[in-house]
């Protein structure tokens, strides 16, 4: 009943308009997303075929004998559309572990789509991961808003909102990615010794042809950029992919202010707005400092989930 092929370029189409129709896909898996980085990675992504017809998809890579879902991405998963059973996702996970076992892969990661970002339920998957697969979950958390239940802010956010405002910080959308860049990357490097996962022109051919889902909010003094947020925006999900400070902007609460308004703004056109993940070391280490000022704006925890199994 099920045939799985391996993707190809010439497929991009097929993939595309089967994203926009899925039950869970979102702008990430959409191949001009995806393919901007094909040059670090090994794609391995998968195509589910049902009687001829394509049933879902995986996108992925491969790595040292290691099949995952994908490196380049922040979630991954099964990709399926409304018509989709349990009972045939056991199926395709029982091919799929045949397919890569025959390939020589040993060990599967896998990153499912969080389920604030499906637009039906979309967790037959997890089943199967424990039935057919024996996985292991690891966990990372991220702060998500709701906008049927919003929390309270913190004081301390309430009234770094008022300092920002009295100081005179704008906030405003730019297309101007380069400012913002310049803080985040000197941010990332003095604290943690990082660089952004994209640079700043991957970032600007990006937002080049996905505009409608890649959008930046700055916070300004007078003509200066002192902070701002990079938003991943999918139909029912505001996600901050960046956030950064200039020390100026630190001491002016300017991120008070910008999410003040930004999610304010995105409430009214999406079910949630997620900050990201708060973890390190794959989940085992939580910084309780960055998931506190999330927190602080009413985030309460959202799991970013990772399994793994060897294929023996």
């Amino acid at each position: 009943m099920f045939e799985i092929r391996n993707y190809s370029h010439e497929h991009a189409d097929e993939w595309n308009q089967f994203v926009a129709q899925s039950k869970n896909g979102t702008f990430l898996f959409d191949r001009r997303y995806m393919d901007y980085h094909a040059d670090r990675f090994h794609d391995h992504s998968l195509m589910v075929y049902r009687r001829g017809k394509l049933y879902s998809l995986l996108p992925g890579n491969v790595a040292d004998n290691t099949f995952f879902s994908h490196q380049g991405l922040t979630y991954g998963g099964l990709v399926m559309n409304e018509k989709v059973t349990a009972a045939d996702v056991l199926d395709i996970f029982r091919l799929l572990n045949d397919k890569l076992r025959e390939e020589g892969i040993k060990k599967v990661v896998y990153k499912p789509t969080p389920w604030i970002y499906h637009r039906l339920p979309s967790e037959e998957d997890l089943y199967a991961l424990v039935e057919i697969c024996n996985a292991t979950l690891t966990r990372s958390i991220s702060s998500a808003i709701s906008r049927e239940y919003p929390n309270q802010w913190y004081r301390i956010r309430q009234c770094g909102v008022r300092s920002a405002r009295q100081a005179g910080i704008c906030i405003e959308e730019s297309t101007d990615l380069r400012p913002f860049w310049k803080i985040l990357t000197e941010n990332l490097r003095e604290r943690y010794g990082l660089y952004p996962v994209h640079t700043v022109e991957e970032m600007e051919l990006l937002h080049q042809r996905l505009p409608e889902h890649i959008r930046l909010f700055i916070a300004k003094e007078g003509g200066e950029v002192v902070g701002g947020t990079v938003l991943y925006l999918t139909d029912r999900v505001a996600h901050s992919q960046y956030i950064a400070a200039s020390p100026r902007g630190k001491q002016l609460h300017a991120l008070d202010l910008l999410f003040s308004v930004v999610i304010d703004e995105m409430l009214k056109q999406h079910v949630y707005f997620d900050f990201g993940i708060s973890t390190e070391r794959h989940g085992t280490y939580l910084n309780e400092q960055l998931i506190y000022q999330k927190e602080g704006f009413g985030g309460r925890g959202i799991c970013y989930d990772w399994y793994e199994w060897t294929l023996k």
